[in-house]
């Protein structure tokens, strides 16, 4: 999964949750200001919830910005999404094509919502080149004050 935080009149940030290396500290953040554990959190985002999506972008951003409290960091909705990998849609193309209890016209619909979908990415460059986090930025980062 790859947040994405495109600010107003400001740079697009994005990471990729498998190689952003989500401390331990960060994930408790998380859960402090959701009130959700970790995982329930990374599944609320691809459910859409804007306060999952919020605080992890919020602790990705605090790598940068070590002082950025939760509470200042309001984006407007349409500024923070999700968006899948390519493993990812690889699996839920799987599941479409396998499950039996999909008919034929449900099946095409959905794997043409999926092939746009990919096209979106790839379009925007986010499947080829999301950009990385490194492996010890958060090192020195104090996700903990909300």
């Amino acid at each position: 999964m790859i947040i994405v935080y495109a600010p107003e009149g400001g740079d697009e940030r994005r990471w990729d949750l498998k190689t952003a290396r989500i401390l331990a500290t960060e994930a408790e953040a998380v859960e402090r200001v959701t009130g959700l554990e970790w995982e329930q959190a990374k599944s609320k985002v691809l459910n859409g919830s804007m306060l999952a999506t919020r605080a992890v972008a919020w602790v990705l951003l605090k790598r940068d910005e070590p002082t950025l409290r939760y509470a200042q960091f309001t984006p407007a909705a349409a500024e923070l999404a999700y968006e899948l990998d390519g493993e990812e849609m690889a699996v839920i193309r799987e599941e479409i094509e396998k499950n039996p209890e999909i008919g034929e016209d449900e099946r095409a619909a959905l794997l043409a919502q999926l092939d746009a979908a990919g096209a979106d990415e790839n379009e925007t460059g986010a499947e080829t080149d999301p950009e990385e986090v490194p492996k010890d930025s958060g090192a020195g980062a104090s996700p903990t004050a909300a």
